[in-house]
């Protein structure tokens, strides 16, 4: 009697371990661990995944509060000799994935998509890097403005650059250090790079508005997109980069490769809560509100992620919000670190930046704009303020747009090459007194 007694006990108590665990687990598997604990993301939306998700949940409580009230003979070693079997297989196919699973690599960063053909030594649209001890070397550090894709290939900045100067009877050598949606950050990383091999006498950054959400996330646009190596502000001072450029960050356990591939990692989500609080629009607005922006986002054209100020128009958002006084912050502590890097190989360091001509033409009032039901004030004054606070520490240099048609197309704000060869040739007359001939 004893014995069998005891033989009810250990089944009771395997029943109630048993469905404890099932509970536990329905409670615990939800969209929001899912997504908090970066176990999965990007932000949960497929509405197949939800109803999957609050299927299994479903399913494990019931199952769980049936063990817990029916009591079905359930011998607790059984449970556990279940949960090791379950553990052993899950070991078993973890193995044979590492030893015969090769994933896609997962890569930290980028250069430059151009043809073989087009690149230089370091992997960036540009001509092969190659000088004399008597060239004036200067390296032109940007982004997709820079790269210029839409330019044919003799006609990139750098060509035209390089062009002028030497028609002022310089003997120049220009540079390209840069590839479409680079920031300050990455723009840093190659200049190390290319420090390691090479000389430079200046250093010419071309700046682009959208350098500051470049460089507070560290995923490419517009929501956890590609990823890239960012640095970050702790007390004041500059910590990272998180990775190299060109650095394999997949998983080395190839099961949580495989779980990434069909589940990735929520990026930008997780960066993002070490992040200021972003910018809080009015739900409500009773005074006069301008549409352009609501009309462009249903053409388009403005895919900027507002509720994270992960997109250029942000810096239209007045008053500044904290995240974007970090933001500023980082980036004037990355073009500080670009400056020191650049006086301690003995070179010069500027920035320059375009003006285009609507730009001159927009209202600097404040104005209320609508989008998806929210309000946000802005004005071109603080977009403004914004750029004078990153650079006002530094040698800056505004080349206005002057040619009618400067535009790649009615979609595409990049300089065309009308437009790339006549900034070239206004700023090769700013630079005339820069180059010192060897």
């Amino acid at each position: 009697m004893e014995e069998h007694h005891d033989r009810e006990h250990m089944s009771v108590k395997g029943a109630l371990f048993l469905g404890v665990i099932c509970i536990a687990l329905g409670l615990i598997l939800s969209k929001a661990t899912l997504e908090y604990t970066s176990i999965c993301g990007p932000p949960i939306t497929s509405r197949l995944f939800k109803m999957i998700i609050l299927i299994v949940r479903l399913s494990l409580i019931s199952f769980g509060l049936y063990i817990l009230l029916k009591r079905p003979k359930i011998r607790l070693a059984n449970v556990l000799l279940l949960l090791s079997r379950t553990a052993l297989s899950i070991f078993l196919c973890a193995l044979l994935l590492q030893v015969f699973f090769k994933p896609t690599p997962i890569i930290s960063g980028w250069r430059s998509s151009a043809p073989q053909s087009e690149k230089n030594q370091l992997g960036f649209r540009g001509q092969s890097i190659a000088y004399s001890d008597n060239d004036f070397v200067i390296v032109f550090l940007g982004d997709s403005q820079a790269e210029a894709r839409s330019s044919a290939y003799g006609w990139m900045p750098e060509r035209r650059l390089q062009f002028y100067l030497n028609s002022l009877g310089k003997h120049v050598k220009v540079f390209t250090l840069g590839a479409g949606g680079y920031g300050t950050d990455q723009e840093l990383l190659a200049l190390r790079e290319y420090y390691q091999q090479y000389r430079a006498d200046l250093v010419i950054l071309w700046e682009s508005a959208n350098d500051v959400w470049n460089n507070m996330f560290p995923t490419y646009f517009p929501v956890n997109g590609y990823p890239k190596p960012t640095f970050w502000l702790e007390h004041g001072d500059l910590y990272g980069p998180s990775e190299k450029i060109g650095q394999d960050i997949t998983p080395s356990v190839k099961l949580f490769a495989l779980w990434r591939k069909y589940c990735p990692a929520d990026r930008d989500g997780k960066w993002e809560r070490y992040l200021p609080q972003p910018f809080a629009p009015m739900l409500t607005y009773d005074g006069l509100v301008k549409q352009e922006w609501q009309q462009e986002s249903a053409l388009g054209l403005i895919p900027d992620n507002l509720s994270t100020e992960k997109g250029t128009i942000a810096l239209f958002l007045t008053p500044r919000s904290e995240r974007m006084q970090y933001g500023l912050d980082l980036t004037r502590r990355l073009l500080h670190e670009i400056e020191s890097l650049v006086s301690s190989h003995n070179g010069k360091f500027v920035i320059f930046l375009t003006e285009e001509p609507k730009a001159e033409a927009t209202s600097s009032s404040e104005v209320v704009q609508v989008l998806n039901g929210k309000y946000y004030r802005t004005s071109i004054e603080q977009l403004k303020k914004n750029i004078n606070y990153i650079n006002q520490d530094f040698e800056t240099y505004i080349v206005p747009t002057t040619v009618e048609d400067w535009q790649v197309g009615p979609a595409d704000g990049h300089l065309n090459e009308h437009a790339n060869d006549q900034v070239m040739r206004d700023l090769a007359s700013r630079l005339d007194n820069l180059i010192m001939q060897k």
